[in-house]
């Protein structure tokens, strides 16, 4: 089967599924959309061209995330990038004001319907289902999901932390679970059914054995290239200092909010 639409995007998390070969699901003409921390992985997965970085996350960490890929853009070709808050935005336009664009999804009655669950459920979406709708606003006719695991894996992610990582985000984050205090998998899940009924079914898998095998089918096989997987020599951890910022200085303030919460 040979997709001629041009409207296919991947939408890639960074769990552990992302690394098990997609057999012909994914495309190298396929539009890559990434998350977060993509520059970590020790292999290209899904090649070196980046179409969109909808990046999220933590906002303190944020300058760090982006400076870390700034660093990475000799190995990386991100075309443009987004973000549904407006604090991880103004961190991110120090580096790369020139390719922001707004994350809309054009679809108002799924805006709306997406509001009313993060309000029912009083968590926050996880930052591949914010790409998922960011997809959309881009034009795809077709959303195919890959190492999207909602932390349910032994392994967390498809690369190994640093040492900056886990002073700050836990030094259990390798094998962690979900944190029930942000997010919510029924959300996620919710509001990925709703783009599925909102679209007609634009949503596909790239593999099984996940949550997602219960709301979407699993993506045809396809002719064409596959991304080309090679070495990325990717940095060993965020980037230590942003201007005058040093993250020792972000592990402090933790440490400050801990003992004076």
């Amino acid at each position: 089967m040979t997709d001629v639409t041009h409207s296919t995007y991947v939408v890639a998390g960074n769990g552990a599924s992302l690394m098990q070969e997609a057999g012909g699901r994914i495309l190298a003409s396929d539009r890559m959309v990434r998350t977060n921390n993509f520059f970590f992985e020790p292999q290209s997965y899904l090649g070196l061209r980046v179409d969109l970085a909808v990046m999220g996350g933590d906002p303190r960490v944020a300058p760090f995330m982006f400076e870390t890929l700034w660093r990475c853009r000799g190995t990386y070709d991100v075309r443009a990038w987004t973000s549904h808050n407006p604090a991880v935005i103004r961190a991110g336009k120090r580096r790369f004001h020139a390719t922001y664009q707004p994350l809309r999804t054009g679809l108002p009655d799924l805006d709306a319907r997406v509001s009313a669950l993060i309000a029912r459920y009083d968590r926050k979406p996880m930052t591949g289902t914010y790409a998922v709708l960011a997809a959309l606003g881009q034009g795809a006719e077709r959303i195919i999901l890959t190492g999207m695991d909602f932390y349910q894996q032994d392994r967390r992610y498809s690369y190994a932390t640093g040492t900056s990582q886990r002073a700050l985000l836990g030094a259990d984050l390798e094998r962690r679970k979900v944190d029930a205090r942000q997010h919510d998998p029924a959300l996620d899940l919710a509001v990925l059914s709703a783009v599925q009924e909102e679209t007609g079914g634009f949503l596909q898998r790239a593999s099984s054995g996940s949550l997602l095998d219960a709301i979407m089918p699993l993506a045809p096989v396809r002719d064409g290239p596959r991304p080309a997987i090679s070495p990325t020599d990717p940095p060993g951890d965020w980037a230590n200092r942003v201007g005058l910022y040093h993250i020792s200085t972000l592990r402090v303030l933790r440490r400050l909010r801990r003992a004076f919460p």
